[in-house]
This record gives C-alpha cells, structure tokens and sequence, in this order.
C-alpha cells in the first residue's frame, strides 16, 4: 500500500492540468516524483518526529474508507511530488501556483525541522517510550568571531 494514491490528486490537480502533464507522462515518472517528494520531506522532519510512523499509513483504497493519514503531510508531500513531475515533464508550462506551493512546503518543512513551528505529527520516542525533543543550546553572549 502507498502512503498516496491518485484520489489524493484530484485536491489539488484538475483535469486540464492532468493532461498537460500526460504529455510527456509515465506512471513511472509519477512514483519516482512521489518518492522524491517523500523522501524530501522525511529528510526535513527526520530529526524530529517519526517518519517511519508518518509514512507508515496507507492511502485508503476507496475515497470514502477511513483515512488516518496527517492530511497537511500528504498536502505537502503531494505539492512536492507535482513539482517534481513538472520539472521533468513540462517545466516550460509549469504554472507559477505550483512554484509557490512548493516553496511555501519547503519553507514549512525547514521551520519545522529547526524547531521554530511545531507539528501535529508524532515526534521521536526513546526505548522506554519517553518523547525525545530537540536540544537547543543558547548562551547569553553574543558569537563571537574568533577570525583575524
């Protein structure tokens, strides 16, 4: 089972989009960008929260059975995956929208990678099952800058 599926498409991508794509479109050009995106995006969360437990859930076979995936992950990860299709299928017809989604998810993933926002999703547990958080060090001196 894949963690998307083509009914996840139909939010974001409409028909006439679909077939500018098909153009230059192979099924295997479409799971190799929905790999790239995924592994993209567990790089980023990877540090933090589970992935392995984020990844883990399978798209529902049917629109109407229970889905119990994060639905901004997928977003992300679906705005990702049609970036990536679009670069190489059609980069030239590539719609300014589809620029902007992808870099606002990678602005999202960076800040929550770091720390800065945090995520719904289901963070990194240690052998005894104790959250794991990030560590932070701070000092109350200004960097120094040791060059000169």
């Amino acid at each position: 089972m894949a963690f998307i599926n083509d009914n996840d498409y139909s939010v974001l991508v409409r028909n006439e989009i679909k077939s500018i794509l098909q153009e230059n479109y192979t099924e295997t050009k479409l799971r190799s960008a929905e790999n790239m995106a995924i592994a993209q995006v567990k790089n980023y969360l990877k540090g933090r929260y589970d992935v392995e437990a984020i990844f883990s859930e399978a798209a529902p076979e049917e629109p109407e059975d229970e889905d119990n995936r994060n639905h901004h992950i997928v977003m992300i990860t679906l705005d990702c995956a049609l970036y990536h299709l679009y670069t190489s299928t059609v980069p030239k017809r590539m719609p300014e929208i589809r620029s902007l989604r992808y870099q606002d998810a990678l602005n999202w993933l960076r800040d929550v990678g770091k720390g800065d926002v945090t995520a719904d999703l289901p963070v990194i547990k240690d052998d005894e099952g104790n959250d794991m958080l990030g560590f932070k060090f701070s000092s109350k001196y200004p960097k120094d800058d040791h060059k000169w």
